[in-house]
């Protein structure tokens, strides 16, 4: 994982995904279940991390986003889960290829932004639906 020019020993993985009615509200439609492993290999100066995790088409088109959380915890290895959508979108998602976790953390801190009290970081917002990735 990294925030701001940071790389911390934080490891987070899609184990599996799945796409299918949300089983709270099927009627609205398809959404991506999302599995997904936690791996820490050493201290985490932040006790949670949030990531942006989404679902994109197979031209890595933004379908739609939401964020995981780890947190420093023991054991080391965690499992989670978590539901992208079901959501009114322009696109279904369907049409989902593959879901991508997005290094960057999202969670900003005490003092996000102000350079006197913290480390100044200001987070990355979520990927829209319609952005396009690069994955290369």
């Amino acid at each position: 994982m990294v925030r701001g020019g940071k790389v911390y020993p934080l490891t987070i993985r899609v184990t599996d995904w799945q796409v299918g009615p949300h089983p709270q509200v099927p009627e609205r439609g398809n959404a991506v279940h999302v599995s997904y492993r936690s791996t820490a290999t050493g201290y985490l100066p932040e006790v949670t991390v949030e990531v942006a995790v989404c679902a994109v088409d197979a031209a890595n088109v933004v379908l739609l986003c939401t964020a995981v959380v780890a947190r420093q915890e023991d054991p080391r290895i965690q499992d989670g889960d978590s539901w992208i959508g079901p959501a009114d979108l322009p696109r279904s998602l369907s049409e989902t290829a593959r879901v991508v976790l997005l290094p960057d953390q999202l969670r900003p801190g005490l003092h996000a932004g102000d350079p006197k009290d913290g480390d100044g970081y200001v987070p990355p917002g979520l990927p829209a639906p319609g952005d396009r990735l690069r994955t290369a």
